[in-house]
């Protein structure tokens, strides 16, 4: 099924070059910041249901650590709605991430991984 993706960027930096299963995600997603989150909205990408790998770049500034780092992880997405037509792809700064598909974008944000064990 070919979704639209909404990715969400809660890293204090942006990331760039995004990519879902090995399909173009997106180029640049701000930092997140207070009362909102860097995100975006792309078409098209093919999902079923089960992992997903998520990779993205490090942005910031000239000298700032990991800048450039490339970023492995992986979310599972356990149910794929006949009638969806989002999936949304939330990026935590601890390495995690969560994914849904939805008829409607989303907008709350589910703790990372890491805080919900």
């Amino acid at each position: 099924m070919n979704l639209d993706v909404a990715i969400y960027n809660y890293w204090p930096r942006a990331i760039y070059d995004v990519a879902l299963n090995s399909q173009y995600a997106g180029g640049a997603y701000m930092a997140y910041h207070p009362g909102g989150a860097g995100g975006s909205v792309v078409c098209c990408i093919k999902v079923k249901p089960g992992p997903i790998r998520i990779e993205y770049s490090l942005g910031g500034s000239e000298g700032m650590p990991r800048l450039g780092e490339r970023i492995h992880a992986t979310a599972v997405l356990t149910e794929l709605p006949g009638n969806a037509k989002v999936l949304t792809v939330h990026v935590y700064p601890d390495g995690t991430a969560f994914a849904e598909a939805s008829r409607e974008y989303v907008d709350e944000r589910p703790e990372s991984k890491g805080k919900r064990q």
